[in-house]
């Protein structure tokens, strides 16, 4: 086993504590306390006459999102997410790509 250099170590070192001193820690323990939620929606026509759509999720404080949206099965681009508390709202980030309509799907995993 080749011995780790001074340089390899003190970088070690500083990746170490920055993972301590921020955020970073707590955000994992978040991860690991099964904060992950993820689920399906189905847009409804309510929602696309409105051009809008809010899905609370079980989160209390989103702090990550992955969203995406498939009709019949094929992506969609020009999706817009924004988060309030354990709310997604999604909108169409371009109508020229998205226009929202009933039995879109809406995947999203949040934590």
């Amino acid at each position: 086993m080749t011995a780790l250099t001074a340089r390899q170590i003190s970088d070690m070192n500083r990746m170490n504590r920055a993972a301590t001193n921020g955020t970073l820690g707590t955000r994992l323990s978040s991860l690991e306390s099964g904060a992950v939620v993820s689920g399906s929606h189905t847009v409804t026509s309510a929602q696309a006459s409105a051009s809008a759509i809010t899905i609370q999720t079980t989160v209390a404080v989103i702090e990550g999102k992955i969203v995406g949206a498939t009709r019949s099965g094929s992506s969609l681009s020009g999706v817009k997410t924004l988060t309030s508390g354990s709310n997604l709202n999604i909108t169409s980030a371009s109508p020229s790509l998205w226009v929202i309509a009933a039995d879109d799907q809406v995947n999203y995993i949040v934590w």
